[in-house]
């Protein structure tokens, strides 16, 4: 019977990383008029999301740095269009290879057509050769503030989708990030 050493074990500084299963990864929740306050901790709050979502990947580092730049798209896109008063909330899951993110935003009438403008932006036949001409041009001051979520679709190929529950007053913006295809980016 042999015992073995110490030095017969490789050392390991880090075990390998467990794949994230499928589901809920973080949710967060403030209140609007916190989030407004604090908007110069914006891309802090999008630094840790992403730093906590991307924990088990390969390569963290990364994948945290692609995952905090859509949240801080996201986040931008939240403070400048939310309802006066209520709470945000977001969701994180994982599901296959991408990130959802659902954040539940209180709207008034002019939010809501943001939000509705911008979908249609992103769903539009040719969204790339519409994104580049808004770069090279001019850009009106509506389709200036979704500039950052279409660049969310035409850049990185995230898909947006709202939803309005009934009562009015929330509506839910969804993205989907392609996680695993950012390695080919």
């Amino acid at each position: 019977m042999s015992v073995s050493k110490q030095a017969d074990i490789a050392p390991t500084l880090r075990p390998p990383p467990a794949p994230l299963a499928d589901g809920m990864i973080i949710s967060a929740n403030f209140s609007v008029g916190g989030f407004s306050k604090r908007w110069n901790h914006c891309h802090q709050l999008a630094n840790f999301l992403a730093r906590y979502a991307s924990a088990n990947e390969d390569d963290p580092e990364r994948h945290a740095t692609l995952l905090s730049t859509f949240f801080n798209e996201l986040l931008e896109a939240v403070f400048r269009n939310h309802g006066p008063c209520g709470e945000i909330q977001i969701r994180f899951r994982k599901s296959q290879s991408h990130i959802f993110v659902e954040a539940e935003v209180p709207v008034n009438e002019q939010s809501a057509k943001f939000y509705n403008h911008a979908v249609q932006l992103v769903n539009q036949p040719d969204p790339m050769s519409w994104y580049r001409e808004q770069l090279e041009n001019d850009v009106p001051d509506d389709d200036a503030q979704a500039l950052g979520l279409l660049e969310l679709a035409v850049v990185y190929g995230s898909k947006l989708s709202i939803t309005e529950p009934a009562g009015g007053g929330q509506l839910v913006l969804a993205i989907q990030f392609p996680f695993t295809e950012v390695d080919e980016l």
